[in-house]
């Protein structure tokens, strides 16, 4: 039986297709690996105070850092919510405008989010991400200017 080479591009392109979809799946496995390894850390420092006292910034009281850890456990996860195309667009906004509406929120957010700017390095989904933090940052009555 020969099979015509329309069929053959159809099969090629069908297996090429699977091997995209497979080479994204593991990236967003090991996006979601990641993440649980860094919300598992922040846990851990939020439960055990004596222990983020010795990651507190200098002059940062560590009740007042275990807060800040909290509200970076927040933005984790919608990160990751952001990464994985859950959270996008208007939500990815609405959540972010919710979370600067918290005071520990917008205290988060001056003092790491030019760190978290930082650390995007040609990554275009944390870079979106940042940007819809820092609108909402900006865009509240009550915010201070942020250096991002």
């Amino acid at each position: 039986m020969k099979l015509s080479t329309t069929a053959i591009f159809a099969v090629a392109a069908v297996g090429a297709l699977r091997l995209v979809q497979r080479e994204r799946h593991q990236r967003q496995l090991n996006e979601v690996a990641v993440a649980q390894i860094q919300i598992n850390r922040l846990t851990h420092l939020t439960s055990h105070p004596e222990l983020a006292a010795s990651w507190a910034p200098t002059g940062m009281d560590t009740k007042e850092y275990v807060k800040i850890l909290d509200a970076n456990q927040q933005l984790c996860a919608l990160s990751l919510r952001h990464k994985l195309g859950i959270t996008t667009g208007r939500r990815l906004r609405f959540v972010a405008e919710w979370i600067m509406d918290h005071e520990v929120g917008r205290r988060y957010w001056e003092r790491f989010g030019s760190l978290r700017a930082e650390e995007t390095m040609d990554d275009s989904d944390a870079a979106e991400f940042n940007e819809a933090m820092n609108d909402a940052y900006m865009a509240h009555p009550k915010a201070q200017p942020a250096s991002v």
